[in-house]
């Protein structure tokens, strides 16, 4: 579904529509098929699903980093393949397969944290959070052969005990599942690589067995370094997918 150096953001996005009035049984939003909070409650319980599943399965995650130029080509590279699974106990293991190894001259990443991943957004909104949330319809785009509805999530307050996400989400029109996302994790609790150089990504889901899990993940930004422009870019490809148990351990 995606492609590397593809662009952050549509250039089909359309201006925010306003919120209806608060209503008992509020109509759908112009060009939505169900009322907003309908439509958002359906998605939100779904990503709760997806994440839950997602912690119940083993997979390969590969890790790039890249430096561009100008002309877009790569003169340096970070890699790292880590083996992500699921013990008898419930426990998440993290072990790295192959790396790191790195050409970059001037990010200066020997080693990439597996913390740092924590602050990707791989899933976004829970149903439990939707009061902590302020959600607008604000465009729609056809995405790989899918219709989608775009929306924005902004926080309107921030727990301290818990991070919510912040930016876009493209919603299936038909089976109102998030298919893609852009945006980052908030607040950010630490340093490293994912916070200090690529606060916002974009996240594409595809399905894996009866569920949408995150398969490409991709954050560009240009830094200052040594008082000169360098275009940097992350990105995660998660594949090889195995559910841990066929059933839940006891």
């Amino acid at each position: 579904m995606a492609r590397e150096g593809s662009p952050l953001l549509p250039a089909t996005l359309f201006c925010a529509l306003a919120l209806a009035p608060a209503q008992e049984t509020p109509p759908p939003q112009a060009g939505l098929p169900r009322p907003l909070e309908e439509i958002v409650r359906h998605f939100a319980e779904k990503e709760l699903e997806y994440a839950r599943a997602h912690a119940q399965y083993n997979y390969r995650l590969a890790i790039k980093i890249q430096e561009i130029d100008g002309d877009g080509s790569v003169r340096g590279e970070f890699r790292e393949v880590i083996e992500a699974s699921v013990s008898p106990t419930g426990r998440r293991i993290d072990r790295i397969v192959e790396g790191p190894a790195s050409t970059l001259q001037h990010l200066g990443i020997q080693k990439l944290e597996l913390f740092d991943l924590s602050e990707v957004p791989l899933f976004t909104v829970s149903p439990e959070d939707l009061t902590l949330y302020r959600f607008e319809h604000v465009g729609s785009e056809r995405l790989d052969e899918v219709d989608t509805f775009i929306f924005r999530a902004t926080p309107t307050v921030q727990p301290r005990d818990k991070m919510l996400f912040e930016g876009l989400l493209w919603v299936d029109a038909e089976k109102l599942d998030v298919v893609k996302a852009f945006g980052r994790s908030v607040p950010s609790r630490r340093g490293g690589v994912v916070k200090n150089f690529f606060p916002r990504v974009e996240v594409y889901r595809e399905p894996v067995d009866a569920y949408l899990f995150p398969t490409f993940v991709q954050g560009d930004d240009i830094l200052r370094v040594l008082d000169e422009p360098l275009r940097a870019r992350i990105i995660l490809r998660f594949s090889d997918h195995k559910r841990a148990f066929s059933e839940s351990p006891n």
